[in-house]
């Protein structure tokens, strides 16, 4: 669910890119009261609404399996929203210093790959050498994991306050970055 979500944030750098230098709607954008937030917001619903099945199918498995039930759903939702709006955040900054297309698929997928194969999204983040551990922990979907993990029982870590806390100032901190320093009016 945290890939599905994390990739569904990441893979607005190459649709961010393609609608700004292929389709050119930026440009119309700019023109209106739309202001980059909105953008990053809309753009965020739509890729949640194309990727909802998935999204659907994993929470219906996760309720089957009894990693979720009706105590700590809607923590998890705010979790996964989080991570949404901070990889969508991202996705948007790096979308916008793209120079050409070709470039957003490729890089859209390193980083798609860098942000859930390598965190422990998968596995408990106890497998990890610590050295290696305390270089992945600041990423969104090892902050994401650790509290999901542990928000299910299938982990117990001590850094769940402090793990959310860095995801929320993260997504602050990305969803300033995408608004302010972003690429919005072209040069």
């Amino acid at each position: 669910l945290i890939t599905v979500i994390a990739t569904n944030g990441l893979s607005f750098i190459a649709d961010f890119a393609f609608l700004r230098l292929e389709l050119k709607l930026q440009d119309l954008l700019v023109a209106t009261e739309i202001s980059a937030g909105d953008y990053i917001l809309a753009l965020t619903v739509s890729n949640l609404i194309y990727s909802s099945p998935g999204v659907i199918t994993y929470l219906v498995l996760a309720f089957i399996y009894h990693l979720l039930d009706i105590t700590n759903f809607v923590p998890a939702l705010f979790i996964l929203l989080l991570l949404l709006l901070n990889t969508s955040a991202l996705g948007f900054f790096i979308g916008s210093l793209i120079p050409h297309v070709r470039y957003s698929w490729g890089i859209g997928s390193i980083m798609g790959t860098l942000l859930t194969i390598l965190p422990p999204v998968f596995y408990p983040y106890y497998l990890l050498p610590n050295t290696i551990f305390e270089t992945v922990y600041p990423l969104p979907t090892t902050l994401a994991s650790l509290l999901i993990q542990n928000l299910t029982g299938l982990i117990s870590t001590k850094l769940v306050v402090q793990s959310l806390i860095l995801l929320v100032i993260e997504t602050a901190l990305f969803y300033y970055l995408s608004i302010k320093f972003s690429r919005w009016v072209s040069k």
